[in-house]
């Protein structure tokens, strides 16, 4: 335990580190003052509006328009950066007549030694720097680091990012990989909310935009980032149905969710991609107003289901409640032109690790349930209600395994077909009540005191077959007279009636080419021939009777 908080602490610490920036900027000013037509356009956050005026030397941010920025002298190997810039378009001249440098997130070209998470120029001198931003949603945070300290924080940043997108691709891959064998909806589900959740967030880094395969979504630009932001909602939306079983629990609610979260997002969707309207700059505030309303709804009907007791719905809670503070936490530390802190820089995509893990482990949980009610199905159709042991089709089923298990491992398979004699007279005598009970005597004497509980079968009114693996003949002449003995001594007697139960016995051993059928028939036929010998006895399928000295045995005489 003391091991795992001072890995914590490390943890935290190397974090601090990397996170630590240096501005070393001086003074930022606007040079060209905005129009109000432009400062429409400038949002920051998720829906407000902010005018971004020149604040001298205590202003780290910077919007839409051009500024004049200038660094502090004596940075070792100047770089201007602007953190997260999302969707914004940044040109950058250091010096007059020297080349404009355009950058954003979706640039094939951008300095492969550094990632994406910021666009960087370098700067040749310590001279005013200006810069000209263009389609920003958050405001920019800007510094001038030094080259070799900037290396080093984003090689952290890497190394601590990526395990977390590993874990993510790792479990959604083998989960897919569930799906294409078990054709269960909901892990196709899982696997394609997690995915869409992680490429959202390499797009938004910009880190999408490097990988192959990938570099191909730079051409949608934002619109990119919104659709496949908004496929992962959906996503959600309906994994968050299965997952928890919502349509059943909450019927209502769940219809909430999905109108809003999946038809609406949807419809949001189709105008995106659609040529009309031309204009998309309404998108991202209603697609983010959705995206609230939608986790607002599904948060309380997910705690609603969990009250009625739907433990899956707390997996869900457990894992999508951390994530999503989290990235709330984030974009409004963002629409107030503020740096995430490490913690939080770092948390997220580690906390979407913690909860593709959660998830994953939830549908180990949602399988465990489901084979333990496909098992108690299984065993309901393979029992007879009455008497608890094998119905006709689970003793055959049974059987026929043990005829393979013969054939593959050439061990003997012996077959018991028990009759009660006289039954019916019980039944006419008593009432069918008491001829059930005892039904339900005979059973309990050959299973509990032979233990033969998941070889015993009946096969119907008072007939039952016992199936004797491993054992052959002569062995199984011996079981048979002592279930025999034992049903004369313990069903002398049923709830308190003297019925005086007996039963006949035939016995059969598996041969070459034996059947299910075949081996029950021969069994039958010395069952039939112990009832014409005068019940109550053992016969096999080509040996005499053995007939009991004391067909009555007293009771408590042992028969063993």
């Amino acid at each position: 335990m003391k091991q795992g908080r001072w890995t914590l602490l490390l943890l935290l610490a190397l974090l601090t580190v990397a996170g630590a920036q240096a501005e070393n900027i001086v003074r930022i000013d606007r040079i060209q003052p905005q129009a109000l037509e432009q400062q429409a356009g400038q949002r920051a956050g998720l829906f407000s509006e902010r005018r971004f005026e020149s604040g001298g030397a205590s202003l780290r941010v910077i919007g839409n328009g051009e500024w004049r920025i200038a660094p502090s002298p004596d940075v070792r190997e100047p770089l201007l950066v602007f953190y997260h810039p999302y969707t914004a378009r940044v040109s950058v001249q250091d010096a007059p007549g020297r080349a404009v440098r355009r950058q954003d997130i979706f640039s094939p070209d951008l300095d492969p030694r550094y990632s994406r998470r910021a666009l960087v120029f370098p700067l040749s001198d310590d001279g005013p720097v200006h810069v000209k931003v263009e389609g920003a949603r958050y405001p920019l945070r800007v510094a001038v680091e030094p080259g070799p300290d900037y290396a080093a924080a984003d090689l952290w940043h890497v190394r601590l990012v990526l395990p977390a997108i590993g874990i993510v691709l790792g479990v959604s891959l083998a989960v897919l990989l569930f799906w294409a064998m078990l054709r269960d909806r909901v892990y196709l589900l899982y696997a394609g909310a997690m995915l869409f959740q992680l490429l959202y967030a390499l797009c938004s880094y910009g880190e999408a935009y490097a990988w192959p395969g990938l570099s191909v979504l730079a051409r949608f630009g934002a619109q990119g980032i919104w659709a496949v932001g908004t496929l992962a909602t959906i996503l959600l939306v309906y994994l968050w149905l299965d997952y928890a079983g919502l349509r059943k629990v909450t019927p209502r609610l769940a219809a909430a969710v999905r109108v809003v979260g999946a038809y609406g997002c949807g419809l949001t969707l189709v105008l995106l991609v659609s040529p009309w309207p031309a204009d998309k700059a309404w998108f991202p505030d209603i697609a983010n107003a959705l995206f609230l309303l939608t986790n607002a709804i599904a948060l309380v009907t997910l705690v609603v289901a969990w009250r009625r007791g739907q433990r899956h719905a707390a997996y869900v809670l457990i894992a999508w409640v951390p994530l999503l503070a989290f990235t709330m936490a984030r974009a409004l530390r963002f629409s107030v032109g503020e740096r995430a802190e490490p913690w939080l820089e770092y948390g997220l995509p580690w906390v979407q690790a913690f909860t593709a893990v959660v998830l994953a482990l939830g549908l180990a949980d949602r399988m465990l349930t489901f084979r333990r009610e496909r098992d108690r199905a299984k065993a309901h159709a393979e029992r007879d209600g009455l008497t608890g042991v094998l119905n006709r089709g689970g003793i055959e089923h049974r059987l026929d395994w043990a005829l393979i298990e013969r054939e593959r491992e050439r061990m003997p398979v012996s077959l018991l077909f028990i009759d009660l004699d006289n039954f019916k007279q019980i039944n006419d005598r008593h009432g069918h009540a008491l001829g059930d009970a005892c039904l339900r005597a005979v059973t309990r004497a050959v299973s509990e005191q032979f233990q033969y509980g998941d070889q015993l079968g009946r096969l119907g009114g008072e007939e039952f077959v016992l199936v004797l693996s491993g054992v052959e003949r002569p062995v199984a002449l011996r079981i048979a007279e002592q279930v025999g003995a034992r049903i004369r001594r313990d069903c002398a007697c049923v709830e308190g009636v003297a019925v005086a139960v007996t039963a006949s016995i035939g016995v059969a051993q598996a041969r070459d080419g034996d059947s299910v059928a075949s081996l029950i028939a021969r069994a039958d036929q010395a069952m039939y021939a112990a009832k014409r010998a005068g019940g109550d006895r053992v016969m096999t399928e080509d040996a005499p009777a053995r007939v009991p000295e004391d067909t009555k045995a007293p009771e408590g005489a042992s028969v063993d």
